[in-house]
């Protein structure tokens, strides 16, 4: 089985995992986590969609876009979750 086969039903697995994650837990953290999971299994259905079309650069720069994107929220997301905790003294949602 090809590489890009393979990652696109890893990617459908990580994003299954998210949902399930988003949909069911009451814990911040674990729905920030839940965020990450998504943000890497759509970085890697680029990977497999361009390996599966023989393309090179694009995911390259597609895949150094979407980390800085993901830095930038994990700050942000942090910060977030800092406040919320210093605000309510526990980390779970209402």
């Amino acid at each position: 089985m090809e590489f890009g086969y393979i990652g696109l039903m890893v990617s459908v697995v990580l994003i299954g995992i998210s949902v399930y994650g988003f949909l069911n837990s009451k814990n911040i953290v674990r729905i920030f986590l839940s965020s990450e999971i998504l943000v890497n299994a759509s970085i890697l259905i680029v990977f497999s969609v361009s390996s599966l079309t023989n393309q090179v650069y694009l995911p390259i720069y597609f895949s150094l876009f979407a980390i800085g994107m993901a830095l930038v929220e994990i700050v942000v997301a942090f910060a977030a979750i800092f406040l919320y905790y210093k605000n309510k003294g526990s980390l779970e949602v209402e």
